[in-house]
């Protein structure tokens, strides 16, 4: 009686129509047949977070909707692994507690003589900022001593004396830090200033430093030092954080000197690998001590705006303090990318050459066409990359823009001697910048990155020297040579162009 009650019939008659259908595809009815239709079903559910985070972007949001259906289990997972590109709910849960603190780090800025119109123009004509931009874009300041450090082994002995010679706090933040003979000479230095009565803290991406996460940071964190990690990925729950890195590499001790750049903290940065940072002292250190703190708060709740931590960065008196520097820290928790847009506006305002050194090449289109008609004005435009990359899909996806580059009359060269890992931004004879942000969709969307600003002809001459030196150890890419790649090389390369957003 109850099989022929009508919620029965329904039920049944549900599963009969379901089990001729499959059978109308020509499906057999198995676990494998379920499993795919329960795929297909989530690509679909997972299609409207598609076109809402690819917004404005039709063709990423088609080619990821085809994805979705084409290999329906895979595309989800990569969707909500590294697809998303904006931290919707750790954005706004990271605007708040910004701003709940952003008021203290405004009252502790060092008082430093204000800039003139003409002197702030030459660190980026940049007047009025969305309200969500505005914090990670610093105000021009000048009284600034840099130092160029390159490679390893200038940069550890100069963070190694940084280290030394702090009086009340360090802090450092990198990308990653592995638990080799380097890492675990810089974290039982930290851990012997930290018995000293040194306040010290770490923070590492959780990601780029996975392999020191489990107990490799216990000497310091006994002798009294503070470590932690950011946003350790989450494969469960709301909102899956794998793809959102902080690639920053900065240290500042007391306030007032520091280090940014390119360099990680590891034995495989020592061999055969180029990479070049900025050692600095004066009123810029004060700005990467906000970043610092910013992002300290965001993971562990501490608030750092405090007369300790940002009372530390006078001028530098003299010639020595003649740089004027900027820090731009740009990340996914923004609508806009301060990193991007001021590489942009400064490629746009070059009059006389843009020098880009890069280890990864994945220009926006906005990027590129900034290139593009730079070298319409007469602009020297010219591209260094590895020959040898560290990351060879981004290489390959990196070699896949070299025929419109080309063909615009930017000149491209490629390193040969080591892997180049140098982040070196040059634009006429007056402006440099140095720091984590490659030329790449990871650091214009995904990452957290800090770059430092700096006008000064000498600096500039310096890195245009190292520039020159480095052309002459590379080869320099051609069309003809381009042409005759063999059919499998374009399209590896041409592949690889599809995941370029990724990588």
């Amino acid at each position: 009686a109850s099989g022929s009650s009508p919620g029965g019939l329904n039920r049944g008659g549900s599963v009969q129509l379901a089990t001729n259908l499959f059978y109308q595809l020509g499906w057999d009815l198995t676990w494998w047949t379920l499993l795919l239709a329960a795929a297909e079903l989530m690509a679909l559910v997972t299609i409207p977070s598609v076109l809402i985070q690819r917004r404005g972007q039709p063709l990423a949001a088609l080619a990821w909707v085809l994805g979705l259906m084409a290999v329906p289990f895979a595309g989800v997972l990569v969707w909500w692994g590294i697809g998303r590109s904006r931290l919707e709910r750790k954005r706004r849960k990271r605007a708040s507690a910004r701003w709940a603190i952003v008021r203290g780090f405004a009252s502790l800025r060092p008082q430093v003589p204000e800039l003139t119109h003409q002197q702030e123009e030459k660190l980026l004509p940049i007047r009025k900022l969305p309200l969500q931009e505005s914090w990670g874009v610093f105000p021009a300041v000048h009284g600034n001593r840099v130092q160029i450090l390159v490679d390893g082994a200038q940069t550890y002995e100069a963070l190694d004396a940084l280290a030394r010679g702090a009086r009340h706090h360090l802090h450092f933040l990198f990308y990653t830090w592995e638990p080799d003979e380097v890492g675990k000479r810089f974290r039982d230095l930290l851990a012997e200033r930290a018995r000293e009565g040194i306040e010290v803290r770490v923070l590492c991406d959780a990601v780029g430093s996975s392999a020191s996460r489990r107990g490799f940071f216990s000497p310091l964190e006994e002798a009294g030092g503070r470590v932690t990690f950011f946003m350790p990925p989450r494969f469960l729950g709301r909102g899956l954080t794998v793809n959102f890195r902080n690639h920053r590499k900065l240290a500042v001790a007391d306030g007032g000197k520091s280090y940014v750049g390119g360099l990680n903290i590891g034995k495989a940065y020592t061999g055969a690998w180029r990479d070049v940072g900025f050692l600095l002292e004066g009123p810029v250190s004060a700005q990467l001590q906000e970043v610092f703190a910013d992002d300290w708060f965001f993971c562990t709740g501490e608030n750092l705006a405090d007369s300790l931590y940002l009372g530390g960065a006078s001028p530098v008196p003299g010639k020595a303090g003649e740089a004027y520097c900027r820090i731009i820290a740009g990340g996914p928790d923004n609508p806009y990318n301060a990193t991007h847009d001021a590489c942009f506006i400064a490629i746009s305002h070059a009059r006389e050459r843009v020098w880009l050194t890069t280890p990864y090449l994945i220009p926006s289109q906005a990027i590129e066409t900034a290139l593009r008609t730079a070298v319409y004005r007469g602009v020297d435009v010219r591209l260094l990359v590895p020959h040898r990359s560290d990351v060879p899909l981004a290489q390959l996806a990196g070699r896949s823009f070299y025929p419109n580059l080309l063909t615009a009359g930017i000149r491209i060269y490629e390193y040969l001697p080591a892997v180049l890992h140098s982040k070196v931004w040059l634009f006429d004879d007056d402006l440099s910048v140095i720091g984590s942000a490659n030329l790449d969709s990871r650091s214009f969307r995904l990452n957290f990155e800090i770059s430092c600003f700096t006008h000064s002809g000498p600096i500039n001459g310096a890195l245009a020297a190292q520039f020159e030196s480095n052309l002459a150890q590379s080869r320099e890419v051609s069309l003809l040579e381009l042409s005759r790649a063999s059919k499998w090389q374009q399209l590896k390369e041409a592949a690889m162009n599809l995941f370029s957003p990724l990588l």
